[in-house]
This record gives structure tokens, C-alpha cells and sequence, in this order.
């Protein structure tokens, strides 16, 4: 079963709200309050098609956080909220090597993006937790999409991150397994995506450059991995793209964590993605959460009881009631962000009990553990 994000819309059954004074976009005063108990900017939300002005609206209301959950100046929106018209042309980003240099073999592919050119958020600093991502946020993140058996169609139901101009890395199970009968063929990546129910993606005045829908030339899941193993042990993959991907402002790898890393419990970590929401819908906007490393042994116990032995390759993260990777969002990272700001992928979108259980972290698959044979995959496909 597929895996991915539940944050940010769903409806809490209990939440501690602060009432802390602020100011709302339209200048009104009121109280700042978790956004679970702000029922107008909870229903703006499920608007489809969620409109721009909306979600402009919605990120200028944020006052800060409880926690990991965000806090808003809770207020109804203008009641001429309607979707504004929106350019037709996107700005030239300046990307470097537009074409991102075809189909041809080139050596710097055969590894992960050197130190000094990955894992540069272009949005600069700010402060992370559940919500909206900018347009240019996680420039790295990439949407697997599977040609359905009969129809013939697109359909996206997976994540991963660019690691280079030609490889993507994802877990397993969205590479092979039960996905390829239940869903269909892996056909095509989609890279610089922000708003999928978009062709022109727009935040307030700034645009994003077209996504960049590039077809899949061949997909190695790791030998080790089986669908018929209940702790998905070895679920990582990598994607090859049929053509370079164009490094953009919008585009660029994420760097892979060093080997020596150590996450203890507690440690701050991200996930994003455009996964389903409590409300049992996808999102149509990329969405980021922040989530604790949960404690290993405790997640080791818990999941014995179901039948699943976690292994050393494995991470544990989460355990926040309806904050969790969930159903759509498999294969997407878990971040981390360094200290001089560079961004790491640590895991990999796994599996879980369910979608956001208290008490339930989700699993994810180490990186740190499989970087040598990530870097001999590329090596030995890369021809």
C-alpha cells in the first residue's frame, strides 16, 4: 500500500489553541489559533479547484506554530475571494544547461550531485512545519507517474527526489510489486511541480517555469526487497529518466546524507509531498511537515506486535496524531536541513500503521545504509 503525507487540512478531534492577539490579511484583529480550530481557513482549503488567491490568503494568515501544527489569525476569507486570472507565460528562470544536455551519456551522471551543487533551497531561509511550500521550495521533489492499464492514462501516485540530472531516487514498491498490477506501468517523472491542478503555477505575483515531464528509460528496485515482506526491508529504488532533467530555479538535486550521520530521537526532520489529507483527499498544492525521529526500540516493539521486524536499515519518524507520511506519497524523502542550510535526503517514504495514529511513527528507509549500492547503480547504468 502506498504511503504519504496526512498534515496540514485535517480535522483535529482535540486541539490546545493559543488566543494570542494578531492581525488578519484583511486587517481585521483576532486571535491566533491552531489551524484545526479555524473552520473558515479549514474549509477554504477543500475548494477544488483551490484557488491561487486562496492559498496566498491562507499562507499570509500564519502566526506561527504549536508545535508542528501551524497557527493562523483565524478570519473568514474577503468574500471576493475569487481566483484571479492567471499569466499565460512564465519568467525565464536561467537555468543552466536548459536541455540538461539530452540523451547521451555523461560521466558526472554515474553519481549522486557533488556537495557544492545539491541540495540548495532557492527560497532562502524561513521557518518550516506543516503547511504550503513555496513555489520554489524542495526544488527536488518528483512525482512518479504510472500509465493505467486499459485507459492508458496518467496517474501519480508516487514521490522521489532528483539526485542528479538522470536518476531519481524512490522506494521500491513504486517500482515494482503489487504497484505495477494495481496501478499500472512507470512511465514518466514530472519534476518542478508545485500546484498539479494547474498548467500555470502562480504565487501571488511570481510564476513558476512549465514542469518538466520527462519518460522513464529503465527502474532498479534493490534485489533484497519483496512484496510479500511485512517490514519492507530494503524498500529503496532508483529511476533512470530517458533524458537529462534542465536544472532550473525550479529544478535541482537534493544531496544524498553521509554514511557517518546519526539521528537521534527527537531530531527535527521534514517530509513533503501532495499526499492524501485526513479528509481522505490528495492535495493539489505541495505541502512540507516537520516530524521528530521517533525512538527505535519503541518503534521496533510496536510494529513486532503486527507482525513486522524493523531492521537496522530502517527509520522511524512521526507518532503525532494526523501528522504522518500517508497513502500517495511513497518514495518521497525524508529531510533533513543542515546546519549551513544544505538539505540532505536521511529516508525514504515507507510504510505505516494506518495515517497519522497517535503514538504510530511512520517507516522509513535509511539512506545512510544503501549509499554504496545507490552509487553503484548509477555507475552500472549509466551506459
Amino acid at each position: 500500500m502506498c504511503k504519504s503525507l496526512v498534515f496540514f487540512v485535517s480535522t483535529l478531534f482535540w486541539s490546545y489553541a493559543l488566543t494570542e492577539d494578531c492581525t488578519t490579511p484583511q486587517g481585521m484583529r483576532s486571535n491566533c489559533v491552531s489551524l484545526y480550530d479555524c473552520q473558515p481557513l479549514v474549509n477554504a482549503f477543500n475548494q477544488r479547484p483551490l484557488p491561487s488567491s486562496v492559498v496566498s490568503y491562507l499562507r499570509k494568515s500564519q502566526c506561527g506554530f504549536e508545535g508542528y501544527v501551524p497557527r493562523v489569525c483565524c478570519g473568514p476569507l474577503p468574500s471576493n475571494d475569487q481566483p484571479q486570472p492567471r499569466p499565460t507565460q512564465r519568467p525565464t528562470s536561467q537555468p543552466s544547461n536548459q536541455d540538461g544536455g539530452g540523451s547521451g551519456f555523461f560521466q558526472e551522471d554515474s553519481s549522486p550531485a557533488p556537495r557544492n551543487q545539491c541540495g540548495v533551497d532557492t527560497n532562502g531561509d524561513r521557518i518550516y512545519g506543516g503547511t504550503f511550500t513555496d513555489l520554489d521550495e524542495f526544488p527536488w521533489m518528483a512525482l512518479l507517474g504510472y500509465r493505467t492499464p486499459g485507459k492508458g492514462t496518467i496517474t501519480y501516485q508516487c514521490g522521489g527526489v532528483l539526485i542528479n540530472r538522470r536518476y531519481v531516487l524512490t522506494a521500491a514498491h513504486c517500482v515494482t510489486g503489487a504497484i505495477n498490477t494495481e496501478v499500472g506501468t512507470l512511465a514518466t517523472v514530472r519534476l518542478g511541480e508545485y500546484d498539479t491542478q494547474q498548467d500555470v503555477d502562480c504565487v501571488d505575483s511570481q510564476c513558476a517555469d512549465p514542469p518538466q515531464e520527462i519518460a522513464v528509460a529503465g527502474a532498479y528496485p534493490h534485489p533484497g526487497y519483496a512484496d510479500k515482506n511485512k517490514n519492507r526491508a530494503d524498500d529503496i529504488g532508483i529511476v533512470r529518466l530517458a533524458k537529462r532533467a534542465a536544472y532550473t530555479y525550479y529544478v535541482q538535486p537534493i544531496c544524498l546524507v553521509d554514511s557517518s550521520e546519526r539521528l537521534a530521537a527527537g531530531h527535527d526532520v521534514f517530509v513533503a509531498g501532495w499526499g492524501k489529507t485526513l479528509n481522505g483527499r490528495n492535495s493539489p498544492i505541495k505541502l512540507k511537515l516537520g516530524l521528530p525521529i521517533f525512538n527505535k526500540n519503541e518503534c521496533i516493539a510496536k510494529y513486532r506486535t503486527l507482525g513486522a521486524a524493523l531492521v537496522e536499515n530502517q527509520i522511524c519518524a512521526g507518532g503525532v496524531f494526523a501528522e504522518d507520511a500517508c497513502r500517495g506519497d511513497s518514495g518521497g524523502p525524508l529531510m533533513k536541513r543542515k546546519p549551513e542550510g544544505i538539505w540532505e535526503t536521511v529516508g525514504i517514504v515507507s510504510f505505516g500503521y494506518g495515517c497519522g495514529r497517535d503514538g504510530w511513527p511512520g517507516v522509513y528507509t535509511s539512506v545512510a545504509k544503501y549509499l554504496d549500492w545507490i552509487k553503484n547503480t548509477l555507475e552500472t547504468t549509466n551506459v
